[in-house]
């Protein structure tokens, strides 16, 4: 399972990271690189928007981590 996750660094408090729920989950990281290059940057705020043009936030897609001791 793969999903989006919004990436940003704030200098005082640190880096900020979330799970682009909205979009949901992906079955490959094929889909979730499809699912994100669609969405970005035409659903941002504007705020968003100015954000990510200046490198301040980025979109990245990851595997999701099983757990359990067999996790790879």
């Amino acid at each position: 399972m793969w999903v989006i996750m919004a990436v940003s660094i704030q200098l005082l408090s640190g880096p900020n990271t979330w799970a682009v729920t909205d979009q949901g989950t992906f079955a490959s990281e094929a889909d979730c690189e499809a699912a994100l290059a669609e969405a970005v940057p035409r659903t941002l705020s504007d705020g968003m928007r100015f954000a990510w043009e200046n490198s301040e936030l980025k979109f990245i897609c990851i595997k999701v981590r099983s757990t359990g001791p067999s996790a790879n």
